[in-house]
Formats: C-alpha cells, structure tokens, sequence
C-alpha cells in the first residue's frame, strides 16, 4: 500500500468519525427537543420537529454553542496552546541562535520539498521532555511547537522528521477536525447529563418519556462512546502524520528513531514530565498515557511505518 492510499484511508476514517459525532450530536439535540415538546411519540415528536413544525430549539442552540465555541478557540488557539511554558517565536527576519537559525531551516527545507504553500510560525518551548505539536485552523494562523529539550536531543534528521509529522498535520487539515470534534462531544455530553434535570417535569406523553429513558441511559453510555471515538480519530490522525513525514522525507528511518528516543526518554523518566496545561497532550507526537490512549502505541507507529514502506 502507498503512502498515497495509507492517507487517503486515514482520511476517510477521521470524515467517517466527524460524521458519526454530527449524527450522534443532532441526535442528542433532538431527543432534548422530542422532551421540550411533549412529543404523543419518538417517531412523531422527530418528524414534528425534522420537518420544522416544531422548531427545534435545542438542536439549534447547541449548533450555535458548538460554532460560538470553535470562533473562540480559531481566535485564541495560540495563547491557549501556548499559555504555561516560555517560549519564543523563531522570526527568520530577527536575529536570531544558530541553533534556531538551524531549525527554522529545516522547516523551509521541509516547506520547499513538499511543495507546500504555506510556512507554519515555529516556536521553541521551554520544557524538560521531549515533545512537540501543531495546531491551527487553516494554513493562514497555523503553528508548530518544539520543545528544547526535544531539539537537543534529536539529530538533525530525526528533528526534520518530527517537523515533517507536525507539518502533516497542518496539510492534512486534521487539526481542525480534532477541534470541531471536541467542542461537538463536549457540548453533547453536556447536554445528555444535564437535560433530564432542565425537563423534569412529569410528563404524560409516551414520546416525551421515552426521549428521557434514552437520555439517561446515554448518560452512562455516551462517553464511553466518546473515548472510544476519539481514539479511532486520534489514532487514525498520527499514523496519517506519521506517514506524511517518512512521504515528505522519502524515507522511514528518521521518523522511527525519533519515535524510539521521545519514547525512551519518557520511559527514562519514569513518565514523571506532567504538562501543566492539558489542553497540549491530545496535540503532542507522542502521549505518554497507556490507559486509553489517544495516541497508537509506538511499536505499532513503527509497524506502520516499516509495512507501509515495504509494501
């Protein structure tokens, strides 16, 4: 299999992921609706308000959260992804170390050999573990973080290869994805813990009650469905990467002893480096955490990486 058709497969997955939230988000919207109404039946109180005789209220205020929610976050994403750690933007129209002059030459390399039209602002975060990330919504405002102790510890190919992943990401377009989805599952998980207290007035009508007996129970079962989503979408997202950094470099070597020595120096320590901003682990090349892991396991990253090549 390409690198080709191991991204185009990818891809599919995280859109087949985005659309199983959307669904399962209207969903939530509805049965809240099918409560507000008083519906006589399920089936009746969703055809009452799919088709606009009733308005469905509640669907569309969690529309208008999720997409006040994502404004937000494309306005501030910086300042909240950064906000924790020293860092610094490395401006090749300033003076700057030649170990950042280094770095930030590597990007262009990267940049010129991918053809890619944009060049994402590189920062260098103070942190004692070696880790890095890309965020943004679009080419225009996207950044990519690496921290000190990851470029000191990594060859220069071995960092270009790790630059490689985080600018995959942004060419992918999958930091926006994992974005919306987060905001969706959050607002939907809100919403199905909470409706049955906002309407819980006795009601009479079969429709409205049996909307509530399925929101109760999704109360217990939605965020078990959630990590498992999440995961699938997380997963599927940096072996994507993974493969778009050995595609761009033309080779998979580099990107696996990166991954062998971000593991290793994690395992060296015990896992004892915490973020102290949380909002940074879904984003990093490597999660340290085993438990549900939003991140494949590095031996399978590397498995991938090895059958892809050779295939």
């Amino acid at each position: 299999m390409s690198f080709d058709e191991v991204i185009a497969r990818n891809k599919f997955k995280t859109n087949l992921v985005l659309l199983t939230y959307i669904i399962i988000f209207i969903f939530i919207g509805l049965l809240v609706d099918v409560v507000r109404i008083n519906a006589q039946s399920l089936s009746s109180g969703f055809i009452d308000l799919i088709s606009f005789n009733e308005f469905p209220l509640v669907t569309f205020m969690m529309l208008f959260i999720a997409v006040c929610v994502i404004l937000f976050m494309i306005n501030n994403f910086k300042k909240i992804m950064l906000t924790g750690s020293q860092y610094k933007l490395i401006d090749p129209s300033k003076v700057l170390s030649k170990k950042e002059r280094d770095v930030y030459a590597l990007l262009e390399e990267l940049i010129r050999d991918s053809n890619t039209s944009f060049t994402p602002e590189l920062y260098i975060m103070e942190a004692p573990y070696m880790n890095a990330f890309a965020s943004g919504w679009n080419e225009n405002n996207s950044i990519i973080a690496l921290t000190t102790t990851l470029i000191e510890n990594l060859r220069e190919d071995e960092l270009k290869a790790v630059i490689a992943h985080e600018l995959s990401h942004i060419r992918h377009c999958d930091i926006r994805l994992t974005l919306s989805v987060g905001v969706l599952s959050n607002i939907m998980l809100l919403i199905a813990n909470y409706s049955i207290f906002l309407f819980a007035t006795n009601n009479k009508n079969n429709g409205a009650n049996i909307a509530k007996i399925i929101l109760l129970v999704l109360q217990f079962v939605l965020p078990v469905i959630t990590v498992l989503l999440q995961m699938q979408l997380s997963r599927s997202r940096e072996y994507m990467a993974d493969s778009g950094a050995a595609y761009i470099m033309n080779d998979n070597k580099p990107m696996i002893r990166a991954l062998q020595k971000i593991s290793q120096s994690y395992t060296k320590t015990n896992y004892q480096h915490i973020d102290i901003n949380p909002t940074r682990n879904e984003a990093y090349i490597f999660n340290p955490k085993e438990a549900f892991s939003t991140h494949p396991s590095i031996e399978n990253r590397i498995k991938s990486l090895l059958g892809n090549w050779n295939a």
